[in-house]
């Protein structure tokens, strides 16, 4: 289980320079590779996007350090999220659904991850999972109905 970032880091901070892309749609994860690991960092030969996100999908114990909050930012953190997620297939990939819901997406829940997920409606399957992995009772009613409500369309 992981702690609960209370402090809600900022996604996607934008700036009057920055173009108004959003960079959390299927399409800007496809053209911007520059949310994979770092994988010569830690002495090992770069990954392709396709190669990370079967690995993940296939051992997400051994890949939870690539999705927590105290390595990367919550902006590099959700684009690896969304990219699993959207490879990722029922039942299969229960386990790594279930560690991306209970962990970074529980972690950054908030109007601003919402507002980013609007572009992934309607959600699929492998999605409505890892979202229903986030413990909701603690959150504010007003954001819990609106994520219910993104649940319905």
């Amino acid at each position: 289980m992981t702690k609960k970032n209370l402090s809600k880091p900022r996604l996607g901070r934008h700036s009057s320079e920055t173009p108004s892309v959003n960079p959390f749609t299927r399409n800007a994860l496809a053209l911007d590779l520059t949310w994979l690991p770092d994988m010569m960092a830690v002495g090992k030969p770069p990954l392709t996007a396709e190669a990370y996100i079967q690995a993940y999908l296939a051992d997400p114990a051994e890949w939870y350090w690539s999705t927590s909050l105290l390595h990367d930012s919550s902006e590099i953190v959700l684009k690896r999220v969304l990219a699993i997620i959207e490879q990722a297939r029922l039942p299969d990939h229960e386990k790594a659904l279930g560690q991306l819901g209970a962990g970074p997406l529980e972690d950054m829940m908030s109007d601003e991850l919402l507002d980013h997920l609007q572009h992934w409606l309607p959600f699929t399957p492998a999605m409505r999972y890892a979202l229903g992995q986030v413990r909701m009772s603690s959150e504010p009613p007003v954001l819990q109905q609106r994520l219910n409500a993104m649940f319905l369309r």
